[in-house]
């Protein structure tokens, strides 16, 4: 994507977004697409999920859309606005990405739409959506069962808005904890948060798999690892062991009850940090401005 739209102002997404994807990562090409089924949005939430004429309610699939934080309360509205602008009344193709619907009553899906300004549907040039979400700094990757198809692309679009600072990322609130940062842990208790660090250790504490960040258990950063079956359980437990000495990134919702710690089912949740590249910065500072 050339710098000049990496450097635009996200408040001017509906008329720019990301047109950069048309080629690179249009439609063709970059996640599961037979089965696509035609909608048109009838509105977008401040949760990003989209409303079609049908009634149907869809949840982007790996997306996790913004909230608000302390230095800027309506975050979340100008990342619905900016949708909706875009996509609002506007003819979109989507993919379920499972059966049925969640416990909320939504459809995880993939979505593409018509890039800004090309409203036939018919043509190619159809966007992703959660890709281009994530690329404009709208929204951060979730990880989940549904997303795993497009895990690469949504994590790449991902570094590219948090190196560049684009939207939530020009936010502090959102920076990547690093795993010592122990004052940033006291204040996003219950929040999903991003921790990077060094895995020093492994241990099979059935049916958690956990994984610490400091020698001292109940107070350094750890992750618990709970796979879904005892076939899962094995598997996961080899995959992990390679990742002891290994920096990683590990996303989910920060629970303080016994020290700082995040509960994945996979390790497929858990993000190897190439060495020198897009780290968080030293503990009271924020990171990737």
């Amino acid at each position: 994507m050339p710098v000049s739209m990496r450097r635009a102002s996200w408040l001017g997404l509906a008329a720019a977004i990301l047109i950069g994807l048309q080629g690179a990562q249009a439609k063709d090409g970059l996640c599961p697409e037979d089965g696509v089924i035609p909608g048109t949005v009838a509105s977008v939430n401040e949760r990003l999920e989209l409303t079609l004429e049908s009634g149907l309610r869809l949840k982007i699939a790996g997306i996790d859309p913004p909230r608000p934080t302390p230095d800027d309360p309506g975050l979340d509205i100008r990342a619905q606005e900016r949708l909706a602008q875009w996509l609002a009344g506007q003819k979109l193709l989507f993919l379920p990405a499972g059966p049925g619907v969640d416990r909320w009553g939504r459809t995880v899906a993939f979505v593409f739409a018509p890039a800004p300004g090309k409203a036939d549907p018919a043509g190619k040039e159809f966007l992703p959506v959660g890709t281009s979400l994530i690329d404009a700094g709208l929204a951060r990757y979730e990880p989940s069962a549904a997303a795993r198809p497009c895990q690469s692309v949504l994590l790449a679009a991902e570094a590219g808005a948090r190196a560049a600072g684009l939207g939530l990322w020009a936010d502090p609130y959102y920076a990547v904890i690093a795993a010592a940062d122990r004052s940033s842990f006291a204040e996003k208790a219950g929040t999903a948060v991003i921790v990077e660090g060094r895995i020093t250790g492994i241990a099979d504490r059935r049916p958690r798999i956990m994984l610490y960040f400091g020698p001292r258990q109940g107070w350094d950063f750890s992750v618990a690892v709970v796979p879904h079956s005892s076939k899962g359980f094995a598997a996961a437990q080899t995959a992990l062991a390679g990742l002891i000495g290994r920096k990683v990134r590990v996303r989910g919702v920060l629970d303080t009850r016994f020290g700082p710690q995040i509960e994945i089912s996979s390790p497929d949740e858990i993000e190897a940090v190439e060495e020198g590249k897009d780290s968080p910065a030293a503990p009271g500072t924020q990171a990737e401005r």
